[in-house]
């Protein structure tokens, strides 16, 4: 007897588990609220840590479709529309197919920010996986895919809505006054396709041989974690974003090379299935799982990852890993 009623009690707990990860918790939407830490070089704590001088909101992973979890998506973004951050940026997984585009366009048409909204394009944009690529893909990672999306028309719809997105670009924002003064925002294509090209984006080639062992040794100097909760900016009046869909960590190395600051991302969906006491197992891309989701300040820079907002269309589940929204405040320590 004992036994049936033990499989029905694993039956059920299977069934339970099933019905959170596949129905509740991939709609179970949130705003996080993270606040960044700045100080110019040479400068001592000023204590004027209770109000943000710049705040941005990150979303990220969409993976947009017209479904019941799309649709809820649909009213938590458009929610968004009151929270009117200085800046937007959006990074990657838009959209699976191109007959998604103008829901996306609708979606993110009343989302305001003061000054500039930003995306860059990950996998899903350029390509509509088919089923067997998406299998195959977890065996060997391809850098194509047969369908490809309408790349030309994602970018001229969102910008008609004043969305830019940026393919291994920067662009500067110069205000008169503080605190938009000196701001670079770099947008980079994603890394996982080879499409991520750092040097065109700002211009410059040092010339460095960037075999493994360089790629190693910078990992050993930049990964390492900051003492203190505060970034230091260490050109005077310059403070440089940089966009990503894939936190790569080869080209996350050579954008601190070039200067970058403070590092959005997103693609690694917090790892999508996160285990007590032990967090992230995957981040899918070239990543330790420690760095999947959240804030990290590093020697020389600060890197936020995003656990994103949807799921892959073969992938549509979340275990411990809710999907998020940021709101980033900067603050002056």
């Amino acid at each position: 007897m004992w036994i049936y009623i033990l499989i029905g009690a694993l039956a059920l707990a299977a069934a339970s588990i099933a019905t959170y990860a596949y129905r509740y918790e991939p709609s179970n939407f949130r705003l996080s609220d993270v606040g960044i830490n700045l100080r110019q070089l040479g400068e001592k704590s000023n204590g004027l840590n209770g109000r943000p001088y710049l705040t941005i909101l990150h979303l990220s992973d969409f993976h947009l479709r017209k479904n019941r979890k799309g649709k809820k998506l649909f009213e938590f973004v458009q929610s968004l529309s009151d929270c009117r951050p200085d800046l937007i940026f959006i990074t990657g997984d838009l959209v699976d197919k191109d007959e998604n585009i103008p829901y996306l366009v609708q979606m993110l048409k009343p989302l305001k920010a003061k000054y500039g909204k930003f995306a860059v394009l990950g996998v899903h944009d350029y390509y509509n996986k088919k089923i067997s690529e998406f299998l195959r893909n977890m065996v060997k990672r391809k850098k194509k895919y047969l369908r490809q999306n309408d790349i030309p028309r994602l970018k001229k719809e969102l910008g008609d809505i004043g969305i830019q997105v940026l393919q291994n670009q920067v662009v500067s924002i110069d205000g008169h006054n503080d605190p938009i003064k000196g701001i670079q925002v770099a947008g980079i294509d994603d890394p996982i396709l080879d499409k991520a090209d750092v040097d065109k984006a700002f211009g410059k080639n040092f010339g460095q041989q960037k075999d493994r062992e360089y790629y190693r040794q910078k990992y050993i100097e930049h990964f390492r974690f900051k003492q203190r909760d505060f970034h230091i900016l260490e050109e005077d009046a310059r403070l440089v974003f940089a966009l990503m869909h894939t936190p790569d960590s080869h080209t996350i190395i050579d954008l601190v090379q070039k200067g970058a600051d403070i590092i959005f991302a997103g693609h690694t969906h917090g790892g999508q299935v996160r285990l007590p006491m032990t967090g992230a197992i995957l981040t899918g891309c070239r990543l330790n799982p420690r760095y999947a989701s959240g804030l990290f300040y590093f020697k020389k820079f600060v890197l936020y990852v995003s656990r994103g907002l949807g799921e892959g269309r073969f992938s549509q589940f979340r275990f411990f890993c809710s999907p998020e929204a940021s709101m980033i405040r900067l603050y002056k320590k």
